[in-house]
């Protein structure tokens, strides 16, 4: 009987292919992996990008409405436009106008007014806002 000697560690057997990877697979395979990997990131850029434009149209809606809520009780139903900005740095616009014609106006016990309100900020290289517009019930405007 013949006892087959082993290979030697370290060495393959003659006849076989070498194992392990060719300089052009692990080229290809580095070429793919950074093409995933710049996507994924663009992906996540662009997804934190857009979470802080919601963010700041999200306050910028709340500020538009306590200013609508504001009109009557801390700001006077008067015919006319004001503006002023909040202390975050976003720019506010109110415009108060009659609504309906003359002879509507003098047939009304009350003052109707179109509200128009707008919240304006800055968002890098263009400007954005939230208006809202509805009608609210004043005093009368004197006749002019």
């Amino acid at each position: 009987m013949q006892r087959r000697r082993r290979p030697e560690r370290g060495y393959a057997r003659r006849g076989h292919a070498e194992a392990g990877f060719t300089l052009v697979e692990v080229i290809v395979a580095l070429a793919m992996l950074s093409l995933g990997l710049g996507l994924l990131l663009g992906l996540m850029s662009s997804s934190l990008r857009q979470t802080a434009n919601a963010e700041r149209m999200a306050e910028a809606s709340s500020l538009v409405q306590s200013l609508l809520e504001r009109i009557g009780s801390q700001l006077l139903v008067e015919p006319g436009e004001r503006n002023g900005q909040f202390t975050n740095g976003y720019r506010w616009r109110l415009r108060v106008l009659p609504y309906g014609d003359a002879t509507e106006r003098e047939e009304w016990p009350v003052g109707i007014y179109a509200i128009s309100t707008e919240v304006e900020w800055d968002d890098g290289r263009e400007r954005r806002s939230v208006a809202l517009n509805t009608l609210r019930l004043g005093p009368k405007a004197a006749p002019r």
